[in-house]
């Protein structure tokens, strides 16, 4: 189990090295409507939370396949409950200005959603 963690910490990293650079080129050219001070902040978000819930999942899996089925589900639904939480008050709080930030928050949910969908998978493989 040591070794499929260090596995996917291996993967996360070199895909947050990815994800980096489109945060990078998004600070550096996109139009200034569509940029936001908190995208290295969402950035780290992102990759703290596709770590803990890999952990969550595959520690589940070891237990049953039924918990895994039990703690995917409730934990896809509460991640996708708080991202919309998070979306809709920095949205209320900033009117306009909260574009880049909505635009950017879920450009980085559908990276890493799909991430974390494909390493799962990987893993089931093996």
């Amino acid at each position: 189990m040591l070794s499929s963690f260090r596995s996917f910490f291996i993967q996360l990293a070199l895909f947050s090295i990815f994800t980096m650079g489109v945060l990078y080129f998004w600070q550096q050219y996109a139009s200034l409507r569509f940029q936001t001070d908190l995208g290295w902040l969402l950035w780290g978000f992102f990759i703290i939370v596709t770590a803990f819930i890999h952990i969550v999942l595959v520690r589940s899996s070891e237990q049953s396949p039924r918990k895994f089925i039990t703690n995917f589900m409730a934990l896809s639904a509460t991640k996708l409950f708080v991202y919309l939480m998070v979306i809709v008050i920095y949205a209320l709080l900033k009117g306009k200005a909260a574009l880049g930030f909505v635009i950017l928050f879920l450009v980085l949910y559908f990276l890493y959603s799909i991430f974390e969908v494909v390493t799962l998978l990987k893993h089931f493989k093996k």
